[in-house]
């Protein structure tokens, strides 16, 4: 549109406050972006009485890439609040049997949901209301956006504090020692104070769902339909119940997206439902259910909560094909780039475990959340003129 119809002094005072408008939210003035070299990770826990307080920095201790196209960011050290005495509000296997026992529905809630032990955030399957309320693999998020999970296996959505991953964090696995035919390590906390772990459970078991295997839960090694799991593991952990990231993966660090994620027999890839409640006397963060009437001990006898230590910087992350090329820094306590990892679950044939990796669609464009911004507003003033 020429000027003669749409006068510049009527145009002009609109176009200046949409200008600044955008030029705001291009520069996160709220937020900071997250080091590309792991060197803004930050991790503490304390246990006093019945909580455990997690205080982090949102930003993971490795190296990450935008693929979807938000950056990781973060505006300042975050802390939660968890159970450091889980219960579980119905006792035995079959209180934590079936979905209608869950005391907080995942399947349709985003955001933070749990911390992993690098700092990133545990979501649930649910991808945002343009996929809707999980109601299996098809439309979750590993299947629904796993071609913009980076080489940890994780990846931003909009806003700062939200690098998070919706199946198996693979860089922190690497680095916490999971290995062949072994039981995962633990890689964090749900929000209802139990564990997490990887994809491998007792005997180094690919855990999948009793539905899948035709397993018997609480007898057999398989999840509920959540992707909990209900037995006591001595040699593991002194808990009565844990979760599962379900869903082997097998990983060359330097590929950006992920090269290889799970299919539909490992779904869900990370909870959908909690078990646990919030005890009388403790404060929970992140919504969790406040227990009613006399619930169980979701852990054994003479149990003593033990705060976790933080992490080093993850050095053998891929750094030369994360953001930016991720030069190393003194800060982030690497002396030099890494060649990657191949993780060890990853058969000697290289032939992958995977075989309908979601993660293998076409990669998005990797532009940053400024860019389509910025892009936005060159369309306006063209339109404008």
């Amino acid at each position: 549109m020429s000027n003669t119809s749409r006068p510049l002094g009527k145009t002009a005072p609109f176009l200046g406050v949409f200008l600044t408008t955008l030029i705001f939210l291009a520069s996160g003035a709220s937020a900071a972006t997250c080091p590309t070299d792991g060197s803004g990770y930050d991790y503490s826990e304390t246990v006093t009485g019945d909580t455990r307080t997690i205080t982090y920095t949102a930003c993971p201790n490795h190296a990450w890439k935008v693929i979807n196209p938000n950056e990781a960011q973060y505006d300042g050290t975050q802390t939660i609040s968890i159970p450091a005495y889980p219960k579980i509000q119905n006792d035995g296997a079959t209180g934590v049997s079936t979905t209608s026992k869950r005391t907080m529905d995942l399947t349709a809630k985003g955001g933070v949901v749990g911390i992993f032990f690098s700092a990133a955030a545990l979501y649930s399957p649910y991808g945002g209301g343009k996929y809707g309320q999980v109601t299996g693999f098809d439309n979750s998020a590993t299947n629904a956006e796993g071609d913009t999970f980076d080489s940890c296996g994780c990846h931003s959505s909009q806003g700062s504090n939200s690098y998070h991953c919706h199946s198996a964090p693979t860089c922190l696995l690497q680095q916490l020692g999971q290995a062949a035919n072994a039981h995962s390590p633990q890689i964090g906390w749900a929000s209802d104070g139990f564990p997490l772990y990887g994809a491998y459970g007792k005997g180094g078991v690919e855990m999948k769902t009793c539905t899948v295997t035709g397993g018997k839960f609480g007898t057999d090694v398989c999840t509920n339909d959540g992707g909990g799991y209900y037995g006591e593991l001595a040699g593991v952990d002194s808990y009565k119940f844990r979760y599962y990231i379900q869903g082997p993966v097998c990983s060359d660090s330097c590929a950006n997206p992920i090269e290889d994620l799970p299919g539909a027999d490992y779904h869900p890839h990370s909870p959908t439902g909690f078990y646990g409640c919030c005890p009388s006397g403790v404060t929970c963060s992140l919504a969790v259910a406040a227990c009613t009437g006399t619930p169980a001990d979701g852990y054994v006898s003479g149990f003593t909560p033990v705060a976790k230590t933080k992490l080093s910087t993850f050095c053998d992350a891929c750094y030369s094909s994360g953001q930016g090329g991720s030069s190393v820094t003194t800060g982030s306590g690497c002396s030099a780039k890494s060649a990657g990892f191949t993780l060890a679950t990853c058969p000697a044939d290289g032939t992958g475990v995977n075989a309908d990796s979601p993660s293998l669609k076409n990669a998005a464009a990797t532009l940053t959340g400024a860019a389509i911004i910025l892009n936005i507003a060159m369309a306006v003033c063209v339109a404008m003129m």
